[in-house]
């Protein structure tokens, strides 16, 4: 790298560790330096005996966790469920949303599983770790999911005792043939796969097994949460594979009795199921869960208000806001997902950082949030990640510009009088701006609002363009035809940013370069991004990746490449009859209040009357 770049790197670094002095000085920066300099990133050498190196990087255990869990997962209300409240038996309905990739089937190798699904397969196929409400993790059907110091291998510790509902153990060997059997093959996990660095699984015994990585991957335990690290019995998927379609068999609370594609879903009570509750008392409380899709999200609210259904699924702020108005109980999270005003920052006039900055101060975040709440508009943004996220920052929260409209029009001013103007119109002529939406109802006022704020400016006219979902993602992508390649075709549009996975996994391929990231669809790329970004792929040191993470947000702050808008919301919600709901307990016997994506923890929940 270029002199500039390492000292850019230095000055960088400096800034964090002047605030984050917990930090080690030489630390952080030997390895931002070797990780911003090096030609290929950062260098790493595989060992080929991970025990014999001294400095061994945090794992995933329960002893970390005990120290720590009621930071990383948030304080259990004081009005905590009491062990005389538990009611066990009965059966309880679920309402689910529809979800975008309808439900064909349950294998987690070949089907897609989003919120709705995840509701039901949670119960059944259990994973190896679980994400907790802040975005981090515990182990769950493991003990310890523990690196070593280069990140190329993680060893695995299972729970001894652990058997599938057909009374199978579970073993490691098991869950490698899975890998090699199913996993390597499967429609939606060899890409999970490829996508995770994952080359091979390797058995140590009948409880350890390894993880052997082609990369370092800091955000395996995130990526073991999900269908990778759904932990499933083999024996069942060889014998009867149509079978363990509509019947998957784990280790879960429930068992799937046979599905029919477009039919509610069926879980009984696993009465050989390894946790108990807080009280003591076996899990699941329930004797049966019935889940049925009602796709109408005010339909679902009303259905548990009168007692036709005890609980409903929730993406729908209106939704969430309806139940709380009836006095049902709402566990309600914001989400680690954003809805934004995305620029192409290649395309005049909003390749200017000015026009950028200026439209982003000329917009009023509340009023646009209210134009669109039926789009599922939450809590007002001001980074991609929640307050209650581990990865949110307070620096970044204050950095993010109110609107002013004195400093917009005098940004504006600016551009519009630059004889070198990027837009190569005349100076003193207006600006213009072509912004383009799907066709949402909701989405469609909030365009018109937001048209109406910049065009208030007086030196901005605004050319608004309805296009259908797959058009506009078309578009935003661009094509390896366009110049530069995969530069995309808009200049100002609707969007979404964020998600469950790692920000390694995230910013890799959404800040990388032009030409060779399609999915880089702000085509914002430079020194610092590429630093940070490759930060957190070669550290596993949680502050270190955090002042990261927070450098990206901040330079995201200063280059203005989006305009953020709100958070997407998600909630399990109850009748007054029910309890637990929210509260669920780790296996370590820590207590965790909250959920993630809507999914809920459906064993540690009951009836409270009939």
């Amino acid at each position: 790298m270029a002199l500039r770049g390492r000292e850019l790197a230095n000055r960088m670094a400096r800034k964090i560790l002047n605030r984050r002095n917990h930090i080690g000085w030489p630390f952080m920066l030997a390895v931002l330096i070797s990780v911003a300099c090096a030609p290929d990133g950062p260098s790493v050498v595989r060992e080929s005996d991970p025990s014999l190196v001294e400095q061994t990087p945090p794992s995933t255990s329960e002893n970390r966790l005990t120290e720590s869990t009621e930071e990383k997962v948030g304080r259990v209300p004081e009005n905590g469920v009491a062990e005389t409240d538990v009611r066990v038996g009965g059966s309880a309905t679920v309402l689910l949303a529809l979800d975008p990739t309808p439900i064909t089937g349950w294998t987690p190798w070949d089907h897609v599983c989003a919120w709705s699904c995840r509701n039901v397969l949670d119960q059944v196929l259990e994973t190896i770790t679980v994400v907790l409400p802040d975005g981090s993790t515990a182990p769950w059907l493991a003990e310890q999911v523990e690196p070593n110091p280069t990140m190329l291998n993680w060893t695995i510790t299972l729970r001894k005792g652990l058997r599938f509902s057909d009374d199978q153990p579970v073993t490691a060997q098991v869950i490698k043939e899975g890998y090699e059997e199913f996993l390597k093959k499967g429609e939606v996990t060899r890409g999970l796969l490829r996508d995770a660095r994952i080359n091979a699984v390797t058995v140590i015994d009948d409880h350890r097994l390894m993880f052997d990585l082609a990369e370092p991957n800091p955000a395996l335990d995130i990526v073991l949460a999900g269908p990778i690290g759904r932990v499933f019995s083999i024996e069942a998927a060889r014998v009867d594979p149509s079978g363990f379609i509509r019947g998957p068999v784990g280790t879960g609370p429930f068992i799937m009795e046979p599905w029919e594609i477009g039919q509610p879903v069926k879980l009984s009570a696993n009465s050989e199921y390894w946790r108990t509750g807080s009280d003591g008392k076996s899990l699941p409380y329930l004797d049966e869960l019935i889940f049925r899709e009602v796709a109408d999200e005010q339909e679902r609210i009303q259905s548990v208000q009168r007692g036709d259904a005890d609980f409903a699924h929730s993406r729908s702020t209106l939704a969430i806001s309806r139940a709380r108005d009836l006095e049902l109980t709402v566990i309600s999270r914001n989400e680690d997902n954003v809805g934004v005003v995305l620029f192409n920052t290649v395309q005049s006039p909003v390749d200017d950082v000015r026009v950028r900055r200026a439209l982003q101060m000329s917009t009023n975040q509340d009023v646009l949030i209210k134009a669109s709440l039926g789009a599922g508009a939450g809590e007002p943004a001001t980074q991609w990640f929640a307050p209650q996220s581990r990865w949110w920052s307070s620096l970044v929260a204050e950095t993010w510009p109110d609107s002013d409209a004195s400093a917009a029009k005098q940004l504006l001013a600016d551009y519009v009088n630059d004889e070198e103007r990027s837009d190569r119109r005349a100076p003193g002529s207006q600006i213009s701006i072509d912004l383009q939406c799907t066709d949402d109802i909701h989405m469609s006022s909030m365009v018109r609002e937001l048209a109406r704020q910049w065009e208030a400016t007086g030196y901005i006219e605004v050319e608004t363009e309805t296009v259908t979902r797959s058009g506009l993602i078309q578009r935003v992508l661009g094509s390896v035809t366009d110049r530069p390649g995969f530069s995309g075709d808009f200049m100002a549009t609707c969007w979404r940013v964020g998600g469950e996975s790692d920000p390694a996994m995230m910013f890799g391929p959404l800040f990388g370069p032009i030409r060779t990231s399609p999915l880089n669809v702000s085509n914002l790329h430079s020194e610092p991004l590429t630093a940070f970004v490759e930060l957190l792929h070669s550290s596993s040191v949680e502050t270190v990746r955090q002042a990261a993470v927070e450098q990206i947000m901040l330079v995201l702050s200063e280059q203005m490449p989006m305009i953020y808008l709100s958070h997407a919301q998600s909630a399990v919600i109850g009748h007054p009859g029910t309890g637990g709901l929210g509260y669920w307990q780790l296996p370590n016997g820590n207590e965790v209040y909250g959920q993630v994506a809507g999914v809920g923890r459906w064993s540690d929940v009951w009836l409270s009357d009939e």
